[in-house]
């Protein structure tokens, strides 16, 4: 496996400009500048992004960049942002997405290859791909574990009680009722990574009128046609399975690749992700799940065969994704944003209800009120 991930960095890194490295600190990164700094005669040039001060929500990980920059002898460039950065990079952001893609990921993304491009880079690898292909989302474990127990043969009527009395308790909102919905209604309780809001909040939150339009519908719509080519198609019908094969086809094209490659074309760069080689994606698609999660480890194959290769504490660490402190800004200045904004779309529009919109706003439930802010940006933007 790893002399056909070797193969795939070396030919993406094929290039008549300079080419450099996104590097996190993580093992997807650390994977990709090891393997792309292997017969290079110059210095790899690698890039970070990180945050000004501390958040609970989010940790810098320059620690670990630094110490892989090192180890490659790299030349290593790091930004360092903070709340401003964010509110002045919004108006720029919503036009460089064309759509309301909704991720605050967007925000790093951007000012990292603004570095690069500043720093003579044209091109760069970046790690997507690799949390989908080998099982490396903490949430899909967690998802995993909740599938296994949908298929249990339990009669649909005591799903259905367990709905009733979460319904009773006033907890129809949340997740676990989600999740007992769908298999009580015989559905996959895996609907993909990319989910900012349950079916009862998005009917809490649609107006009037959209509401009684889409009465009948669920976002299943959606997801259907790819649940039905996977269950044409699919070598091997697991529940690992299902979970990538639904986001190599949803989230990772519709969300991870988009936001990577529109925020650095807006700065003049290419970005390039060797993880999906087609060669590549096919070798790991065909392994097993049962290989894939073995001992209940995360992302255990790539583990093992990068050991060696990346310092231990690269693999040992705990996963950490790629995040902003959204969590903590919304106390601030960008509460204050999100709240005019909001206002303002409820008011001009029939789409959402201002009530609930502004609930969540008092709740501080930083993820579907980055989505909301997003919609009515991008309304704002591109439709008024």
């Amino acid at each position: 496996m790893l002399s056909e991930l070797r193969t795939a960095v070396k030919l993406h890194k094929v290039s008549d400009v300079p080419v450099g490295v996104f590097l996190s600190g993580g093992i997807d990164s650390s994977t990709n500048a090891a393997l792309f700094a292997e017969d290079e005669a110059c210095k790899v040039r690698t890039f970070s992004v990180g945050y000004r001060g501390e958040f609970q929500s989010y940790q810098n990980e320059f620690h670990y960049a630094r110490r892989m920059a090192q180890q490659i002898g790299a030349e290593h460039y790091e930004v360092l942002l903070g709340e401003d950065n964010l509110l002045s990079f919004l108006p720029e952001m919503v036009r460089l997405q064309d759509e309301p893609i909704a991720d605050p990921v967007c925000v790093p993304i951007y000012y990292v290859s603004k570095l690069a491009r500043e720093n003579g880079v044209i091109v760069c690898q970046v790690g997507e791909g690799a949390d989908e292909l080998f099982w490396g989302y903490p949430t899909w474990k967690r998802m995993l574990g909740l599938e296994k127990y949908n298929s249990f043969p339990v009669p649909s009527f005591l799903k259905r009680l367990g709905l009733a009395g979460l319904r009773a308790a006033g907890k129809d909102s949340g997740y676990p009722y989600e999740w007992l919905r769908r298999g009580a209604d015989k559905m996959p309780v895996f609907w993909g990574g990319a989910e900012a809001f349950t079916e009862t909040q998005k009917r809490q939150l649609l107006s009037p009128r959209l509401l009684r339009k889409f009465a009948h519908l669920t976002s299943w719509e959606a997801l259907r046609p790819i649940r039905y080519r996977f269950e044409q198609k699919a070598w091997e019908k697991s529940h690992l399975n299902w979970m990538s094969y639904l986001d190599l086809n949803l989230r990772l094209p519709e969300l991870l690749l988009m936001r990577v490659d529109k925020m650095s074309m807006g700065t003049s760069l290419e970005c390039r992700v060797p993880f999906l080689d087609h060669k590549f994606v096919e070798l790991a698609m065909s392994i097993p799940q049962s290989l894939k999660t073995r001992n209940g480890n995360l992302k255990y194959i790539l583990k093992k065969a990068v050991r060696g290769l990346i310092p231990d504490e690269m693999i040992d660490r705990p996963k950490q994704g790629f995040g902003v402190p959204v969590q903590e800004w919304i106390l601030d200045e960008l509460g204050l944003l999100i709240r005019k904004q909001l206002v303002t779309f409820c008011d001009q529009t029939d789409f959402i209800d201002r009530v609930q919109a502004l609930r969540l706003l008092n709740q501080r439930s930083s993820p579907p009120l980055w989505s909301l802010l997003n919609l009515a940006l991008w309304w704002n933007e591109f439709i008024k």
